[in-house]
């Protein structure tokens, strides 16, 4: 077996195998055939303009489609669809390999940025693996930070949150992404709640969820079957969720011993921040 075969995760259960050689092969069979369309379609092109005129040509351009037929040159449109690929594929790999799994919900909307935006890394067999490695290496940590995260976006607007220690319950506001046409849950809610969530599993030495069953994935199943309308109490393992129309959330932790030492984990992020416990 390769190496991309057996890779799993530090803190977790296997992760689901996926042929990744045969997905970058495709690709990069996908970009030659691409490429020589390319060239046949400009070919055409130049033969049209010497059988007609330019003004038809116009015509042809669009049936073709803008991108195929733009100006910027083959080399500028192979690195366009490069781009666009890629995006969807480092996507799959994340999705499919369970690796969205070890990303806190800060890294996960930092990654979504750099899969629209021009610095996306080229995909490779050497890129994604040491992407998953740094990932696996890294996954205590980023477990812990999740949850410093999580205290620290808390408003103290609310008086239930406490700005010195999680208490026996938080109010977390736009858990649920409100829109004029309707209140959704995103990827950024559902990681929200796995950030809170991991930390319960690492404290009882029991495998992480892969975030498509994990707390997150679970209240999403339950809000798209009850909305607003049915039960909104969701009853996780270690903590329930009560969602409100406004999009806020009260959570509601199931096992006080276990809170006490989330407060640890922040307070030696954070010398000082919170007071000793009593």
């Amino acid at each position: 077996m390769t190496e991309a075969q057996t890779l799993h995760s530090a803190g977790t259960e296997l992760i689901p195998s996926v042929a990744i050689e045969r997905i970058l092969a495709d690709r990069d069979a996908g970009l030659s055939k691409y490429a020589q369309a390319l060239t046949l379609l400009r070919d055409a092109r130049e033969l049209f303009l010497r059988a007609a005129n330019k003004e038809w040509l116009s015509g042809y351009d669009l049936l073709v489609s803008q991108a195929v037929m733009s100006a910027k040159g083959p080399e500028a449109d192979r690195r366009a669809l490069c781009h666009l690929v890629d995006g969807k594929i480092w996507d799959r790999l994340m999705s499919d390999t369970g690796m969205y799994t070890l990303m806190s919900q800060k890294q996960r909307d930092e990654w979504d940025r750099q899969l629209e935006g021009e610095n996306l890394p080229e995909i490779t067999l050497d890129t994604v693996l040491a992407t998953f490695r740094q990932l696996s290496e890294s996954s205590d940590e980023t477990f812990a930070q999740g949850l410093v995260d999580v205290f620290r976006q808390l408003s103290w607007d609310y008086k239930t949150n406490n700005p010195c220690r999680f208490g026996k319950r938080i109010v977390v506001s736009r858990l649920l992404d409100v829109q004029r046409y309707g209140t959704s849950f995103s990827h950024t809610g559902q990681a929200k709640l796995d950030d809170l969530a991991r930390v319960f599993y690492l404290l009882e030495k029991k495998p992480v969820p892969d975030f498509r069953v994990a707390a997150g994935a679970q209240f999403d199943a339950h809000f798209r079957a009850n909305g607003f309308d049915g039960d909104t109490v969701w009853p996780g393992t270690y903590f329930s969720v009560r969602y409100f129309k406004k999009g806020t959330a009260h959570i509601t932790f199931n096992r006080p011993e276990l809170v006490d030492r989330l407060n640890d984990i922040v307070a030696s992020r954070y010398p000082g921040m919170l007071p000793p416990r009593v």
